[in-house]
């Protein structure tokens, strides 16, 4: 059974980190062509039990239209697309105890990846 201690670890052990609270950490994916993606990792209770939230901006509010998001949303393989204050996000929750570090990577990875396409081709720049 996955903890939040564990993720703590692996991250820090891992990857470069841009922040590291008790709650909350993020770190930035680079890609080969100098493109980049901040993600956050967080846990939350929700129900009486602990989850995990990767999230990561890809456009803010005005720069795309919200009808053609919602469309943009049944395409995703892996994740939602969300609207939190002016920012539009990528995001996957999980059971924190079901999620293994070979997973964690994956959903990492794929938020990142999933959020740095839609800032290319919605935002056209690379600002997140």
């Amino acid at each position: 059974m996955t903890t939040w201690s564990d993720v703590q670890k692996h991250m820090r052990d891992n990857y470069k980190l841009q922040d590291d609270h008790p709650d909350m950490m993020s770190m930035v994916w680079s890609y080969d062509d100098g493109r980049s993606q901040k993600i956050i990792v967080r846990r939350f209770d929700a129900a009486g039990r602990e989850m995990i939230e990767f999230k990561s901006a890809f456009a803010r509010k005005g720069d795309v239209e919200a009808e053609e998001m919602l469309a943009e949303n049944s395409k995703l393989p892996l994740a939602t697309i969300a609207l939190s204050g002016e920012v539009y996000l990528v995001v996957y929750n999980a059971l924190l105890s079901h999620l293994d570090m070979e997973d964690f990577d994956f959903c990492l990875s794929r938020v990142a990846a999933v959020a740095d396409t839609l800032e290319e081709k919605y935002a056209r720049q690379d600002t997140f």
